[in-house]
């Protein structure tokens, strides 16, 4: 009773009404009052404000990710090789990919979409800064995606792209390009398999292979996606870099031709003892005898078009040569390390001579690694194997061997897994 009167309040009558506290956090806030710093910076052709200060999340008031130049620069010169006529880039942002698809492609028509007010009108300002003509829309991309057709879609979104890729097979038109890329790489790789699961129908796993099992799974998975609408989707260009996937595929209509591509899935047995593997179906591993585990079934044809390969590389090297050309003490003469240093104004010159020949070296390696079973990381199986590494130069020789761009320490090879152990040390 003498706590009731402390509180004002005795039985038999009403308590006082308790004045409610209003948090200073739950304040409300007009999105449009929020002033986002920026920063001026210059990517390819294209100069762009983008946010300044921000971490990398999906909570930044625009989003725009620096170490995706290397991806933007192929990605550019794709698009300059199959020329679309209409473009479309769905998660737009700062508006840095579309943009720079518009200045090597000048006769497209480039639709830079996202559904953020913010990146609209970044997007909107950075076009007037280029002098680009663009169209933006401010639309769910599924949305978008289905009341209009295009020559070129790009999906890059924060995490996984399966939730786009319906949209992007009822608006593609026939023999056009899906880009698609994935940065959810921790449960394609292997590190969460029931997420992989729920997301694209094929449980990952921690093989020694896992990067390329990343990859291989989320082209399967857009493959089924798209052959549910007789539509054959034909991986011609795809790797693995640092923190995502990247697949771009020339899409075809007509059920032979995606029942063709489907001849490519089958099941890898897989043994955890030893890192044997096999296409098809085993009951036990033909070199230790241990269990094996059944992988897939998952696409396992080339990831990467040879042909297309070879178009990049042609791009790349006239792009190379432009730069010297341009950039030289004199025109024609040779362009070098020391000479962009001391010229002013050379960034993105300097930026582009180290950028290339890199891109260059990472197509070729792609291009050589194509018709080969996925690749053995030779420190895992040694140890695995107790087997003592020899170097790989060695290795690659005795194998008839290629490198992977997956990894430095990968080899792929069309000799047995027998054959593989004993020329290992």
């Amino acid at each position: 009773m003498r706590n009731a009167r402390v509180l004002g309040w005795m039985p038999g009558t009403k308590p006082a009404k308790i004045p409610k506290r209003i948090p200073m956090n739950k304040k409300k806030i007009n999105s449009n009052s929020i002033i986002m710093k920026t920063k001026k910076t210059k990517e390819g052709n294209v100069e762009l404000y983008v946010p300044k200060g921000e971490e990398l999340t999906k909570k930044a008031s625009v989003f725009y990710n620096p170490e995706m130049k290397f991806d933007r620069y192929l990605s550019e010169v794709i698009v300059s090789i199959v020329k679309p006529k209409k473009i479309c880039d769905c998660l737009g942002a700062s508006g840095v990919r579309g943009l720079r698809y518009k200045s090597v492609s000048r006769g497209s028509e480039v639709v830079v979409n996202d559904k953020n007010p913010s990146a609209i009108k970044l997007a909107e300002k950075n076009a007037k800064l280029n002098k680009l003509k663009i169209r933006t829309e401010k639309k769910d991309a599924n949305i978008l995606l289905e009341e209009e057709m295009f020559d070129f879609i790009d999906i890059d979104p924060f995490g996984s792209p399966i939730f786009f890729l319906d949209s992007a097979a009822n608006s593609i038109k026939n023999n056009g390009i899906v880009a698609i890329t994935a940065t959810d790489t921790g449960p394609l790789s292997g590190t969460s398999p029931l997420t992989c699961l729920r997301r694209y129908g094929i449980k990952s796993s921690r093989v020694d292979f896992s990067k390329e099992l990343g990859l291989r799974i989320l082209i399967s998975a857009t493959i089924k996606n798209f052959a549910r609408y007789d539509m054959a989707f034909n991986p011609i260009f795809s790797y693995y870099k640092r923190h995502y996937f990247r697949v771009f595929g020339k899409v075809e209509r007509g059920a032979g031709r995606t029942n063709n591509l489907l001849e490519n899935f089958d099941y890898l047995s897989y043994c955890y003892n030893c890192g044997f593997r096999e296409r098809g179906i085993l009951d036990k591993c033909k070199h230790c005898k241990g269990k094996i585990k059944l992988l897939g079934s998952i696409y396992l044809g080339d990831f990467a078009s040879k042909e297309f390969c070879d178009e990049i590389l042609k791009k790349w090297w006239a792009k190379v040569k432009d730069i010297q050309e341009k950039s030289g003490p004199t025109r024609g003469q040779s362009i070098t390390y020391s000479h962009l240093i001391r010229q002013k104004g050379s960034e993105e010159k300097l930026e582009s001579y180290l950028t290339l020949p890199n891109i260059s070296r990472f197509v070729r390696i792609i291009k050589e690694e194509q018709e080969f079973p996925p690749y053995y990381e030779t420190h895992k199986i040694c140890k695995w194997n107790k087997k003592k590494l020899r170097r790989i130069d060695e290795l690659l020789d005795k194998l008839k061997g290629k490198k992977t761009h997956f990894t430095p320490t990968g080899i792929k090879t069309k000799k047995s897994f027998g054959e593989f152990i004993r020329n290992l040390s």
